[in-house]
């Protein structure tokens, strides 16, 4: 819906010219509580060399973006890291942000497991193909984003197809910048970032992409699910 809009017009025009969108799978995932951690933790997780795959050498652009937003005593960082690692870091983490090759396995999407994540409050799946979904059932939301609001994460920034290498980076550095700006109110060395700012965040990330001019196949796949 968020690509909706007239194209062949001499001024093109899309609802994402006008509103900030946001989808979800269930009523519940907006309803649900947002927990107050402490500390904030920031985990990122890059993989720029998947056995098997193409080398994904922007992503270490993407981590680099990100620390020069974040505070490096709120920063976990990990490059070509293994599942217990990263596991081992979950529960306590309020904002996972991975970078990394994605892809969706409609056949078998629940043979799956998570723990709830008291702490978690976003999601950002810098990979291909994670909100994307099974065209053989249009009615059901089951992809690796719906799943992660399920397992308690009170919102996540997805994808719906396969993304350009090169725009995670610029993606990652508008919508950190926007999430990490500092307000008046903040008082020195207790800002948090209000995830619940999230989707406007991505929509200022994803309006400075579309200003290089880049394709329509390159900006649309960028959603905001939950809260």
């Amino acid at each position: 819906m968020h690509a909706a809009g007239m194209y062949n017009a001499g001024e093109p025009q899309c609802v994402s010219d006008y509103v900030v969108s946001s989808y979800t799978p269930t009523i519940t995932a907006l309803l649900s509580d947002v927990p107050i951690p402490d500390p904030f933790k920031v985990m990122v997780v890059i993989e720029p060399n998947t056995p098997g795959q193409s080398g994904l050498s922007y992503t270490v652009d993407e981590l680099q973006r990100i620390e020069s937003h974040v505070p490096e005593k709120d920063l976990i960082k990990f490059q070509s890291a293994n599942v217990e690692e990263v596991v081992s870091h979950l529960l306590t983490t309020s904002i996972a942000h991975f970078a990394c090759h994605g892809q969706q396995h409609p056949e078998n999407p629940l043979e799956s497991a998570l723990q709830p994540t008291p702490n978690a409050r976003l999601a950002f799946l810098g990979a291909c193909q994670t909100a994307m979904g099974d065209k053989t059932l249009p009615d059901e939301a089951i992809h690796l984003a719906s799943t992660l609001l399920f397992a308690g994460f009170q919102g996540v920034v997805a994808t719906m197809w396969s993304i350009s290498d090169e725009d995670g980076p610029k993606v990652a550095d508008a919508f950190y910048e926007y999430l990490y700006r500092k307000k008046p109110s903040a008082i020195a060395g207790m800002f948090q970032p209000d995830t619940r700012e999230a989707a406007r965040a991505l929509y200022v990330a994803i309006d400075k992409l579309r200003s290089e001019g880049v394709s329509f196949k390159r900006w649309v796949p960028f959603i905001h699910m939950g809260r």
